[in-house]
């Protein structure tokens, strides 16, 4: 039985997370011993992993940043000096890591010897893997951004050089898409024959039965219902999708936005949706356990992101018969096809999505073109086991 283990940050709520859990939950357990071990002991998907999954982890979250406030910590005053005090945590926590011997944080935490060590994600998960002492472990490293495009994990290397030296330790490296495998290529003049693709196992039937739920927040049909879903950060563009959000009110369309997801940018989101007077259009749902039960009541899924890999939720509006407007990020194309065969794929800017949007909204041949194409499912739907499947060639070398 080959010993794995997949190092991660957390297990929260994120795009890479969901496909580790997916990914972990359906590989053979007759033939993988898996281990799941995270830095920080925090995340929803932790929960999620199957019982024959052994979960470990690194370090304990303090409790300052488990999100748990009083009434009285919501205050404007308090609010604002506990953010100003997690970023300049938030700042330490990145100085640290950047400076740190991870070989020493290898062989403290990493004790057992694994035929395979994985680094599900860039940055910090990479600096660890990449100084193991297992002379006899398959070393692997998967990228699921554009790493010339987002560069936010740049932060935790002293410096490009370093950042390549790090992944230059690795024996294979896993893209989720063409373009990140090309970008990463680029970036630091990787060997071309040891960067392979592998894409996201979706749990397509998982899905379809999810969507199939109750929602509580009723649609009205003579509203045009938009529903997107991600963290709140700068990378996923929703500052600009509410400024869209704005100027289709000013045109007079008759739309609502639903918005999934929780981050950083929460406050920011809501305070420009109340000052401009658009709560009555745009509505904040947060975390939502089960998202493709809204997403199957919209109309259109829109994906405002400034940067991807290969987009988890888009393939899952695919899979739900939602025609997409998305801007045009790594993995788009082979998701929705080159020609915008399943989707509309417009120019990574935020007059060429409100352009998008609009179009998608006023034009119904068009949308309705959309509509029908997307109900045959695109070539890159494939079953999850078949999916996995493909994962698993990896570790059977």
């Amino acid at each position: 039985m080959k010993k794995i283990i997949f190092l991660i940050h957390t297990l929260g709520v994120g795009g890479a997370e969901k496909v580790l859990v997916n990914l972990v939950n359906n590989m053979d357990a007759t033939k993988y011993d898996i281990t799941v071990m995270t830095v920080i002991n925090t995340g929803a998907f932790i929960e999620k992993l199957n019982p024959n999954i052994k979960y470990r982890y690194m370090f304990s979250l303090p409790n300052f940043f488990k999100g748990k406030k009083s009434q009285k910590e919501n205050s404007g005053s308090l609010l604002n000096k506990e953010s100003i005090l997690k970023s300049v945590l938030s700042k330490l926590y990145t100085f640290i890591w950047r400076h740190l011997q991870c070989k020493k944080i290898y062989q403290r935490y990493i004790k057992e010897e694994y035929d395979y060590e994985v680094a599900f994600l860039e940055g910090i998960p990479a600096k660890i893997i990449s100084q193991s002492t297992n002379q006899q472990s398959v070393k692997i490293s998967w990228i699921h951004v554009d790493l010339i495009e987002e560069t936010k994990s740049e932060k935790f290397f002293r410096s490009l050089q370093d950042e390549n030296d790090t992944y230059q330790k690795f024996n294979q490296i896993v893209a989720v898409s063409e373009i990140v495998r090309e970008q990463f290529i680029k970036k630091f003049l990787f060997d071309k024959e040891k960067v392979i693709i592998k894409y996201n196992p979706n749990d397509d039937r998982e899905i379809r039965k999810k969507a199939q739920e109750t929602v509580d927040d009723k649609k009205n049909e003579k509203q045009f219902l938009i529903c997107t879903v991600g963290r709140l950060t700068a990378q996923k563009g929703y500052d600009r999708l509410v400024r869209i959000a704005k100027r289709l009110a000013d045109n007079n369309i008759n739309y609502k936005l639903w918005i999934i997801g929780v981050g950083p940018n929460d406050e920011t989101l809501k305070k420009y949706v109340q000052d401009n007077k658009l709560e009555g259009r745009v509505k904040f749902l947060g975390y939502q356990e089960n998202p493709y039960k809204y997403i199957k009541q919209a109309d259109l899924f829109v994906c405002s992101s400034r940067a991807e890999g290969y987009s988890t939720v888009v393939s899952e509006a695919c899979i739900l018969g939602v025609p997409t407007v998305t801007t045009n990020c790594s993995g788009m194309e082979e998701i929705l096809g080159k020609e915008n065969e399943y989707g509309k794929i417009v120019e990574n800017n935020e007059e060429a999505l409100y352009k998008g949007i609009y179009e998608m909204i006023t034009n119904k041949q068009l949308y309705e073109t959309y509509k029908n194409k997307i109900m045959i499912q695109p070539a890159f739907v494939q079953n999850l086991s078949e999916s996995v499947k493909q994962i698993e060639e990896i570790f059977n070398k």
